[in-house]
């Protein structure tokens, strides 16, 4: 049996490898199939978290409005794929979320990293939005 220390350090750092790729370095509307799902099944799990309640707390007032923001770009990238194929995409990143949901025992040690995943994407949509 791990520490409990351990464990969280390990739970960290798996949820910022996951998160780990420099959104600032993507240009979001390249994104594979996959790197889309995997985008959008990381803010869906961030969605997800934030409406706990026991990680409530831990938020800030605008993390739950860049984590929507973040959802709204994933949507938007998503849009380029016929409406089927959108359908799918959404079902593979709704899985995905749910992977990386049960992979994190405690809900609240997600929150660094999704704030920092959320607020990237929802800076690029405002980026987005301001062109």
């Amino acid at each position: 049996m791990l520490f409990p220390e351990l464990k969280l350090c390990l739970i960290f750092t798996l949820l910022l490898a996951s998160f780990s790729t420099p959104l600032y370095a993507l240009d979001i509307d390249q994104l594979s199939w996959n790197e889309t799902m995997e985008k959008w099944g990381q803010v869906l799990f961030c969605q997800r978290i934030y409406n706990r309640p026991e990680v409530q707390s831990r938020l800030y007032n605008f993390d739950v409005e860049q984590c929507d923001k973040a959802g709204q770009l994933m949507s938007n990238v998503a849009a380029r794929y016929p409406a089927q194929e959108q359908v799918q995409l959404k079902n593979q990143a709704e899985r995905h979320a749910l992977a990386l949901s049960k992979n994190t025992a405690e809900p609240y040690h997600a929150v660094p990293a999704c704030r920092t995943y959320c607020r990237e994407l929802a800076d690029t949509l405002d980026k987005r939005n301001e062109r």
